[in-house]
């Protein structure tokens, strides 16, 4: 077999008479004006190879040619020094398409994401069907060079990427004129990808109106294709991501969230793995806190008695959610060893760091942890309306009782943010770490997360933790604990005064693994919300703007570097539900 270059992807007849062909399905254009019947298209291994076995064998069978001689010894000196001028040095590495090795970056830091899991995984069986539009793949070239230019600083590197984006861009809305291809899995796929590219590209203040335009397009699209799409994993992956993305975005505007949206929501969970239902648990309970930070804004809700209700109410049926999650979507608090009664690195926020099964569990964590920050800060401003409307009232010292649990909650909301910042940078288990069996674990120290998510008994190396190799998580049938030199507090269990336990632990592995890009930009914004909390000391942003530069240069996602230049510039706007004011809620 040998391989010979890149050919035609056209049909039979458009290759034969040099015709431009669209590829269309399951006709081309050029055929359709033409009124025959089109002869489709070559399996793609067919384009790049084909069988040569009986000319290799005709060729071995031919007699050599006599090698010719020179006439004189000053003739071939003469041709041996022009052929030395005219050869050319040979090349120390292979060159790859700008093109193929944009899309590479994607596969390797959102696709598979190594074994953190990949944010953008439902990409792949999308990839790999030949009967898609084009459009894909032009997205994903746009988005991996505009990743690739911003790490290697190559403006010409951004300046394909920017022809890509303008092609797909063009396509994209070829397609949603369609009724047919605007409800195909590729098309919002194509448009996710754009979102994303804006991601790469923002260079200025200004990204939040633009992702918010993304956002509100990615919305109708998804209404509109109904519940079909959770019908296929592929379909309801890309449900799952911008869920999410859409329900930030309309906490941003304080816009009322769409009932086709809810009803999507609990379609889903029938789709699902009983397990993973959480995600659609999670996203009801923030569709809810969308619209009534909506009502709110108009006018709807204005009692700050009737606001701290349904606020505890939204708060309350959250929490019992995440304490009642599966073992398998449970987190360790691993401690940072002491030297001297100090900290051995000072790149983790306190005393201790999170694990996590994957991306996509520690990316629902921080998605119900950034509602209930913003939950909490709606609490605390009710709570003072009421006092100062009523400073007598015999309710006083209630007030400041929830006030008080309020602020212990939502500063321990940011500190597990901070918490999660090591596990998705990479940080995790020393490669040379044997793992020991749980009978070789009897006895050590067990380690504390939160109530009602299931025990198990194990420790963790006291060795120092670098920014390096993250464990793998293959099953959740076995567990394993890890060891721990002290205990350690997981997540905060609010108002409820129960005693914490340990998580069963799916059997980690410990290989070489390489940060991701997935793990910066399911992060930025939880760290936004944090950080623009009231509950954030400068000190904090200031580690928080670094998590951020960090994502940002490293990553090549730039929008992590327009964060932490608002930061920078004293940026607080109420995890945006009211941004003409800035509160300060006891951050010490």
């Amino acid at each position: 077999m040998v391989y010979c270059g890149k050919p035609s992807p056209a049909c039979g007849r458009c290759r034969t008479r040099r015709l431009k062909c669209d590829q269309g399905s399951p006709s081309c254009t050029q055929c359709m004006r033409a009124q025959v019947d089109c002869p489709g298209y070559r399996d793609p291994l067919d384009w790049n190879f084909r069988d040569q076995s009986e000319d290799v064998i005709r060729k071995s069978q031919q007699a050599p040619r006599k090698k010719r001689t020179a006439t004189t010894s000053t003739t071939g000196t003469s041709s041996i020094s022009t052929s030395i001028q005219n050869v050319s040095p040979p090349r120390n590495s292979l060159l790859y398409p700008v093109q193929e090795l944009a899309k590479a970056h994607i596969f390797v830091n959102y696709m598979s994401g190594g074994p953190c899991g990949g944010h953008m995984s439902y990409l792949l069986p999308l990839m790999k069907d030949t009967s898609n539009s084009p459009v894909l793949t032009t997205a994903l070239a746009a988005v991996g060079l505009a990743a690739l230019s911003n790490i290697r600083l190559s403006p010409r590197m951004m300046l394909q990427a920017r022809k890509e984006y303008t092609t797909a861009l063009s396509q994209t809305n070829h397609a949603l004129r369609d009724p047919v291809l605007s409800k195909r899995d590729d098309t919002l796929a194509a448009v996710v990808l754009l979102g994303m590219f804006e991601v790469m590209t923002c260079s200025d203040d200004s990204f939040i109106e633009r992702w918010i335009k993304h956002m509100d397009g990615a919305k109708n699209l998804i209404e509109y294709r109904g519940s079909e799409q959770l019908t296929r994993p592929e379909g309801l992956g890309l449900f799952t991501n911008l869920r999410a993305q859409i329900s930030i975005s309309q906490i941003y505007q304080e816009k009322y969230s769409s009932s086709t949206m809810t009803h999507l929501t609990e379609d889903a969970k029938q789709y699902r793995d009983p397990d993973d239902r959480i995600v659609d648990d999670v996203g009801r309970v923030v569709i809810q806190l969308t619209n009534f930070c909506a009502a709110l804004k108009d006018g709807s809700i204005t009692q700050p008695s009737e606001i701290i209700r349904r606020t505890l109410s939204l708060d309350a049926d959250l929490t019992s959610i995440l304490l009642t999650t599966p073992p398998s979507w449970g987190y360790k608090t691993v401690n940072v060893p002491l030297v001297d009664g100090e900290p051995i690195t000072r790149t983790v926020w306190g005393d201790g760091y999170h694990v996590y099964r994957n991306l996509s569990v520690s990316g629902v964590w921080n998605y119900a942890r950034s509602a209930r920050i913003i939950m909490h800060e709606m609490l605390l401003d009710a709570v003072k309306l009421l006092a100062n409307s009523s400073p007598g009232s015999s309710g006083l010292c209630q007030q400041q009782i929830i006030a008080s649990q309020s602020r212990q909650i939502a500063h321990q909301l940011v500190d597990d943010i901070c918490a999660s910042v090591p596990f998705h940078l990479g940080m995790g288990m020393e490669d040379t770490y044997k793992w020991r069996s749980p009978s070789q674990n009897a006895g050590s120290e067990s380690y504390p997360v939160a109530s009602g998510l299931g025990n198990s008994d194990g420790s963790f190396p006291t060795t120092p933790l670098p920014w390096a190799s993250m464990p793998a998580f293959p099953s959740a049938e076995r567990s394993l604990s890890l060891e721990t030199d002290a205990a350690s507090p997981g997540a905060f269990v609010p108002n409820m005064n129960m005693t914490n336990s340990d998580i069963h632990y799916a059997t980690p592995l410990a290989p070489n693994f390489e940060v991701s890009g997935a793990g910066g930009v399911t992060l930025v914004w939880p760290l936004l919300i944090a950080a623009n909390s009231g509950f954030a000391s400068p000190q904090l942003r200031k580690w928080i703007i670094g998590c951020l530069e960090k994502i940002g240069h490293s990553m090549g996602i730039n929008q992590a570097l327009a964060m932490a230049q608002l930061l920078r510039e004293g940026m607080d706007s109420r995890a945006w539900i009211s941004p003409g004011d800035s509160p300060s809620h006891d951050t010490q």
